[in-house]
């Protein structure tokens, strides 16, 4: 990695970043200053070399200037395995002329800063029982109790300390620290990184594709922040180049890259062998258990005593990889980690393709465990290390990636790990209704590294419903790559983050020379997206709500679902930030698509222009649309004229739902002169909070009256008070009233119509359903109502009423309806007794 890595030399001011550790004890807004402060970032950011730069800053006076009279530098690596000894013999140990003033340094511990470097690497300190602390300076104890001790600030609790830390290892550390406050060290900038990619990049043909596939990879991207790993992708890309392969397509399978780096590092010496030998498979067996059983302990140091466990030496492992796959993590050499996590995570998953091909007719010990279940695999994917093993076992399964190992190996790769792998991915397609989105996004990652067709469209075969969470760019590629090969898939949800905003990824293109600009990435997969989704031959229901989709995105998401291949009933983009002029897209496709029949725009900002626009849709014949839900979407009266003017002649539309829009009476008063007339084919209207008052009752009755296709009518939340219920009343008592649902919950309605009402269900029979909770009625009303409720031309079945809330005389009454109809339901849950599907976006 020399070549490469030569570019490193001059990034120490990229990465150390030492502007944040100035003000790291300065007190806050409430006067709190911290003791200890964590400085934690990704393995090879340059933690442990910003640690060492502390003393030098200090010493030249740049840092904490008369704050701290003394600053030790501790590696907690090397503290860990002294002998016992005092913290008067550490800190001597660490002072440059004998003999060290140690009285003198210990006299004033408010004034004493410790600088402890990699915190990760003390595997028993913060195991250790409080018990044994140690809190006398003079007192020999183990360097794994000496350390736990100053961290707890049992030891020295007035002095102030600085612990570097690898993400990682942060919650470990939290159990140990106290109040600590914590700064992030980040790697190389994305400029420099940048530079550097179109620096390294050869071909110039492919060098901008292969940046904005780089880029837009937020794994790999954010990865490269570390020079090594940078160095590591910048070979692998170079080793691509030169075999002559599509490097814009391999920027997006991480196992490639990495296959093809390590099998490099591990290429034979001996010209005459095309392979590995038994004894240097056996060593690379023991390096990747190691490797694996690691991470299931989340430990990323290892010491000589663990090599020895394994049966490894430094010389076996020097002889088989061209680099030091292990590096010493101390000055001592005492222990060692892998180059990256990374790396571990790679050598982990190349371990159980080891482990079977001496086990191929076993049952495959997977994760060292049998899988089963889907809770034991989800158990996997909150560990983010062993989530990536996971990745990279299913990127081993890719053909070509398989021929490299195979040819490195000597032998075939057995298909009970891909067996195994699929069983893995079944288990989330059976269980889709109590798979999180997360789950889903990550069973799809897996399964693009194999790029696999064959494989993917058999692991996907049980999946019928899908729910997505793309936060990411890369999540689009990903998802469209999948989401093709789903064949039996007919409903998904995918919620869409800020992924089409400015973000590092789009800052990054400034820096390309003016005339080699390529289209943004994002863009192309969003409409790759569009397309799988609007050509799929089975799916049904789209559902983005919640996405965060501009003016562009929604744009292109409407000409994809206009075209004839778009089989999309159900389209619900509620909560999408639509503005007015989204809908005139919406509009297009709405003319265009004759397959959408149910459309949700709830909780979108469409306002009378936005509402004018969709109404010139629904004003032809060519548009099918039978349900419409704009709950929350600013319509007032003016939208209203425009739905009206809608409404007249469509014999589509059967349900709409208009609920917590300020309608008013103005607005429902010109949607009943619509709906009163016979070519009005509008059979449910839910009006839930729209202002309404007593004035629009009497045109509401005469609807009511009038209409031979409304059969549901929900008026909850508007104070329709006892003179709008007595209106509402008249039109019930008519014989040709075709309505069977009537949602009256929280109308303030009194004891005072109970007995309009009673007199109006005696002689309705059309009437099955009715909503009377939340209302002001007396005990005396409801026994008004009972009678009614019991009569024999009454059909009601389900009658929304919280009997509890009425002493045990109505009760008893209620009861005694019930007995003398067993058909009836009162209940306090009357929307859970739908029927069909009038609320099908919650499905």
């Amino acid at each position: 990695m020399s070549d490469v890595h030569h570019d490193f030399k001059t990034l120490a001011s990229d990465c150390l970043q030492m502007q944040i550790l100035f003000g790291a004890f300065t007190p806050d807004q409430w006067g709190f200053r911290p003791r200890t402060v964590v400085v934690h970032g990704e393995s090879g950011v340059g933690k442990s070399a910003l640690a060492r730069r502390i003393l030098l800053h200090w010493a030249q006076g740049e840092l904490y200037p008369g704050m701290f009279s003394y600053v030790f530098f501790l590696h907690a690596g090397e503290v860990q395995s002294r002998r016992e000894s005092s913290f008067m013999e550490l800190i001597s140990g660490e002072w440059p002329d004998s003999p060290a003033p140690v009285m003198d340094i210990l006299s004033q511990p408010e004034r004493l800063l410790f600088v402890v470097d990699g915190f990760d690497d003390l595997d028993i300190a913060f195991k250790e029982d409080d018990t044994h602390l140690c809190d006398d300076c003079a007192e020999k104890r183990p360097g794994s109790v000496l350390m736990h001790s100053l961290l707890k600030s049992v030891l020295l609790p007035e002095a102030s300390l600085i612990v570097t830390i690898r993400h990682m290892g942060v919650e470990n550390l939290q159990a140990v620290v106290t109040s600590p406050r914590y700064l992030l060290v980040e790697g190389m900038s994305m400029e420099r990184r940048t530079q550097l990619f179109l620096k390294h990049m050869k071909n110039e043909h492919q060098k901008i594709r292969v940046l904005h596939s780089v880029v837009d990879n937020h794994q790999l991207f954010g990865e490269c922040q570390v020079p090594i790993v940078w160095s590591l992708i910048c070979q692998a890309l170079q080793m691509q180049e030169a075999a002559g392969k599509s490097l814009p397509h391999t920027c997006q399978i991480l196992t490639g890259l990495y296959v093809t780096f390590v099998a490099h590092q591990l290429t034979p010496r001996d010209d005459c062998r095309r392979c590995l030998s038994l004894e240097e498979r056996a060593i690379l067996k023991a390096l990747c258990r190691m490797a694996a059983e690691g991470l299931w302990s989340t430990k990323f140091v290892f010491y000589r005593d663990d090599l020895r466990v394994y049966g490894l030496t430094e010389s076996q492992l020097s002889a088989l990889f061209h680099m030091n796959i292990l590096q010493p993590d101390d000055p001592g050499e005492r222990c060692y980690t892998f180059p990256h996590p990374s790396l571990q995570e790679f050598c982990a998953a190349l371990y159980y393709i080891l482990e079977g091909l001496e086990r191929e007719w076993e049952p495959h010990p997977l994760f060292m465990e049998n899988i089963s279940t889907l809770m034991e695999l989800k158990q996997i994917s909150i560990n983010a290390h062993l989530l990536q093993v996971k990745r990279f076992l299913f990127g081993l399964m890719n053909k070509e990636v398989m021929r490299v190992l195979e040819n490195l190996l000597g032998c075939p790769i057995p298909q009970v790990v891909k067996r195994a792998l699929l069983h893995w991915i079944c288990l989330l397609g059976q269980r889709a209704n109590t798979t999180a989105p997360l789950d889903f996004l990550d069973s799809f990652y897996c399964l693009f590294e194999t790029q696999d067709k064959e494989f993917v469209c058999l692991a996907l075969n049980s999946f019928q419903e899908v729910w997505l969470s793309i936060n990411r760019r890369m999540d689009l590629l990903v998802s469209s790559y999948c989401l093709q090969h789903c064949q039996y898939l007919w409903k998904i949800q995918i919620d869409v983050r800020e992924i089409f905003s400015e973000d590092e990824a789009t800052k990054a293109w400034s820096m390309i020379p003016q005339g080699l600009q390529i289209k943004a990435l994002v863009d192309e997969w969003w409409e790759n997206l569009c397309l799988v989704l609007s050509t799929h031959p089975n799916l049904r229901q789209l559902d983005l709500s919640g996405s965060i989709l501009n003016e562009w995105a929604m744009r292109t998401l409407c000409i994809k679902l206009r075209q004839p291949t778009c089989k999309i009933q159900n389209l619900i983009l509620g909560d999408c930030g639509l503005t007015a002029a989204d809908c005139q897209d919406l509009a297009s496709v709405l003319i265009s698509n004759q397959r959408l029949t149910h459309l949700y725009l709830s909780t979108n900002n469409l306002g009378s222009e936005g509402m004018n626009l969709l109404c010139r849709a629904l004003k032809l014949f060519t548009c099918a649309l039978q349900r419409l839900i704009l709950n929350e979407c600013n319509l007032d009266v003016i939208g209203c004229g425009f739905l009206a003017l809608a409404l007249t002649g469509n014999r589509h539309l059967t349900h709409l739902s208009l609920s917590m829009n300020p309608l008013g009476d103005d607005g429902v008063i010109l949607l009943c002169e619509v709906m009163a007339e016979p070519s009005c084919h509008l059979q449910d209207l839910e009006l839930v909070k729209c202002d309404l008052t007593t004035v629009c009752c009497k045109r509401l009755s005469y609807v009511i009256t009038r209409s031979k296709h409304l059969r549901s009518l929900d008026l909850a939340a508007n104070a329709l008070g006892d003179s709008g219920m007595a209106a509402l009343c008249e039109g019930l008592k008519q014989r040709q009233v075709s309505l069977k649902r009537l949602g009256l919950e929280a109308c303030d309605l009194t004891s005072e119509c109970c007995e309009a009402l009673s007199s109006a269900l005696s002689s309705n029979q059309s009437l099955t359903s009715l909503n009377l909770m939340r209302n002001h009625f007396s005990p005396e009303g409801i026994m008004k109502l009972c009678p009614a409720f019991a009569h024999p031309n009454s059909n009601l079945q389900i009658i929304g009423l919280w009997k509890w809330q009425y002493p045990a005389q109505v009760r008893k009454l209620l009861e005694e309806v019930q007995l003398q109809k067993p058909q009836v339901v009162i209940s306090d849950g009357w929307y859970a007794f739908d029927e069909g599907d009038r609320y099908w976006w919650k499905n």
